[in-house]
């Protein structure tokens, strides 16, 4: 194997271990605020008292979209570019450079 396949190599297996080890485990860190509802199975004691402040119900907002589509896709674009660069110049230093020779007189 010749260096430049191994550096190639081991560049895409880096990646690659980046990819599937710790993005996902980046992105399971709980940086946004989580909150929990705990819900009582007994019905709540109506004495006809009204709350001193009104609550109102939140408008549904969009939710996030899964690890996968922030982390794993742009990724996979990244990697996908990075093996067709590094084809790219592999194929030029291999065929076209062999292809022309300097002849000397």
């Amino acid at each position: 194997m010749k260096r430049f396949s191994r550096i190639a190599t081991l560049v895409v297996l880096l990646a690659a271990y980046a990819a599937f080890t710790i993005t996902p485990a980046l992105a399971t860190e709980g940086t946004e605020e989580e909150t929990s509802t705990t819900v009582s199975e007994e019905p709540a004691p109506t004495s006809g008292i009204e709350p001193a402040v009104p609550v109102t119900t939140p408008e549904s907002t969009e939710p996030l979209p899964d690890w996968t589509y922030r982390y794993m896709i742009p990724t996979g674009i990244v990697l996908a570019v990075l093996v067709i660069v590094m084809t790219t110049i592999q194929y030029f230093t291999r065929v076209v450079r062999k292809r022309y020779r300097v002849v000397k007189e």
